[in-house]
């Protein structure tokens, strides 16, 4: 059976036997990044491919004068960089910076085309993700050419980098996803190039943006247009204050952290009720949300799916809340459906 490995290196190591798994590790450098330190600059010549093992990097790359810098693409776990240069022997097209605190894995060059030939199941997810890549340059360039109104498949474009494109844009105008049924399921207002406001799905607010982040592999479409008013009005008390620059770091961040989850626990599988007669809560940020998930499930344990659609938090900080309140003994996750 062939496998899709998308851009997740440590998926395809899953996927491999252990042979070539252990070949593959034992020529693997782990090393460290500081917060805006460069890892590899455009224009130089790369002697080895890099994968993000933890934290988040920045792709930019500069003008011929150096004058004006763009960014690119943030990258996470399990992505890589820097293949195109090995492979071609050419300058690499970008510098690349950590964002946060990042540990990283090197594969030497010569190692790394040694593998490549040795394992097949290797070569082809390098060959399959380099098309991918391609295959986005040539959609993000034509988003840069047709930069007034945008319109796209979400299969083709991930959410992120639209967001990213608009933020370069600079303009104002609201953004719609629609689903597989051609339903508006999101709405998000840029002024200027920065997300103001924001609605997806039940959500609102910087929580509606999370969301729309963590539920990446979604069916839809995409349009943006231009405009200097929302078509609908928003709560100005969810207006977000975050720039653009901030909330595509986070959201690959939150993106990771949710698909590391348990699958169950991400289908929301079951009910959720309590043991214990009193919460115990101690981190002030996310408490009026264990209070209110406390309350809904007071009289009987409430179905996990139905709970999280009475609050106004994306998945991850849900499911977050809810692990917790597993973990320290105060509910459970009941398989049965709770009875009327």
């Amino acid at each position: 059976m062939e496998h899709d490995f998308e851009a997740n290196f440590f998926t395809l190591l899953e996927f491999l036997d252990v042979g070539s798994r252990l070949e593959i590790e034992s020529v693997c450098v782990r090393t460290t990044a500081q917060p805006q330190e460069i890892i590899c600059k455009q224009g130089d010549h790369a002697h080895c491919v890099y994968i993000v093992v933890e934290g988040v990097v920045e792709a930019l790359t500069h003008s011929p004068d150096g004058q004006q810098t763009r960014s690119v693409a943030y990258m996470g776990r399990g992505d890589f960089f820097s293949e195109l240069a090995v492979l071609t022997g050419h300058p690499c097209m970008a510098t690349v910076r950590a964002c946060e605190d990042t540990q990283l894995l090197q594969i030497e060059k010569m190692a790394f085309l040694s593998l490549l030939e040795k394992i097949p199941k290797m070569g082809a997810y390098f060959t399959r993700n380099l098309a991918r890549r391609l295959h986005k340059t040539a959609t993000e360039a034509h988003v840069d050419v047709y930069s007034l109104d945008l319109a796209g498949n979400l299969r083709h474009f991930d959410l992120l980098a639209i967001f990213q494109a608009i933020a370069r844009m600079g303009s104002s105008g609201e953004l719609h996803l629609n689903n597989s049924a051609n339903e508006i399921v999101g709405r998000f207002f840029f002024r200027e190039g920065r997300a103001d406001h924001a609605r997806f799905i039940h959500l609102e607010g910087l929580e509606a943006i999370w969301q729309s982040f963590e539920q990446s592999n979604a069916d839809g479409t995409f349009t943006f247009q231009i405009a200097e008013h929302p078509s609908l009005p928003f709560n100005e008390k969810y207006l977000i204050k975050l720039p653009c620059s901030d909330l595509i770091t986070q959201g690959i961040i939150r993106r990771n952290a949710y698909e590391a989850l348990p699958e169950p626990l991400r289908k929301m599988e079951g009910s959720l009720g309590r043991l214990s007669q009193s919460l115990a809560w101690i981190d002030p940020e996310t408490k009026p949300l264990a209070e209110h998930i406390w309350e809904l499930i007071a009289r009987r344990p409430q179905a996990l799916d139905s709970l999280w659609r009475r609050v106004n938090y994306s998945s991850l900080t849900f499911l977050e809340a809810v692990r917790q309140l597993v973990s320290t003994g105060q509910a459970e996750i009941l398989t049965t459906a709770p009875s009327e």
